[in-house]
């Protein structure tokens, strides 16, 4: 059943606030957010609809709606907004990168670094296939400062899953070339609940090499993350390709 474009509305409205403040949305909230003229009652009935078709679910602690795993996905592939790095990201990116032009596994180990730094995630990036892969993860406790990991039994089986990291290469060596983005439930047994993974393969003269991404929590930025990572997987390519003698690099084109 097709959404109608108050529903779509009333959906990313709420999406957007609940990944910016992790607060339930509740009616009288999301009136003052929506720039629609509908009274609170229509919103607590599209609110109530949007629930019965799969898209919101009430905690048991608030009155207010959360988006379920079937509302991220249909966020990220019709709702989201493309992220657009500013320039300034851009030149730290690529300084950052090419600053460790060094053997592959060191840039590779350092961009992970710099996109758990930029996104406040897990990040991680790998070197080889399935049959002979490096897996390097960082920013591990950068997770708990967001508040889906504030439950001891939450923090633990985070950490428990990404320390088994031969199981957690072989997750991640399957996921497709190209940006792969799987929220919740999409995610094998292997993935604790309430986590998603997006991942960007990246190529070095023009072989594909390994993957780059981030673990976090389903209610994360996915435009602006989505962004970072493609920018920085088609800038370790780049990173190799420096022209003898450095140099500033000033282009705009990425």
């Amino acid at each position: 059943m097709e959404l109608t474009e108050r529903e779509l509305k009333i959906l990313q409205t709420i999406i957007t606030d609940f990944i910016s403040n992790a607060e339930p949305v509740g009616s009288r909230t999301l009136s003052k957010l929506l720039d629609m003229d509908i009274s609170p009652a229509t919103i607590r009935n599209e609110m109530s609809d949007l629930e019965d078709m799969g898209y919101l679910y009430h905690p048991h602690t608030s009155s207010g709606r959360v988006p379920s795993d079937k509302a991220y996905r249909l966020y990220v592939n019709s709702l989201m907004e493309k992220y657009e790095l500013a320039q300034a990201e851009k030149q730290r990116i690529k300084r950052e990168l090419r600053a460790h032009m060094e053997e592959l596994e060191l840039t590779v180990r350092h961009a992970s670094e710099l996109l758990s730094e930029i996104t406040n995630l897990t990040s991680f990036a790998t070197v080889g296939d399935m049959r002979d892969m490096n897996l390097f993860l960082r920013g591990m406790t950068r997770i708990f400062a967001h508040p889906e990991y504030n439950s001891i039994d939450r923090a633990r089986s985070f950490l428990e899953m990404v320390d088994n990291r031969d199981t957690l290469a072989s997750e991640l060596a399957a996921r497709e070339e190209g940006l792969t983005i799987r929220i919740g439930n999409e995610n094998s047994e292997r993935i604790i609940p309430g986590t998603s993974i997006i991942t960007a393969t990246y190529r070095v003269d023009g072989y594909k090499v390994g993957a780059l991404g981030v673990i976090g929590p389903t209610r994360m930025r996915y435009s602006e993350i989505t962004g970072v990572i493609e920018y920085m997987a088609k800038n370790l390519d780049k990173a190799f390709k420096l022209p003898d003698g450095g140099g500033t690099d000033t282009d705009d084109e990425e």
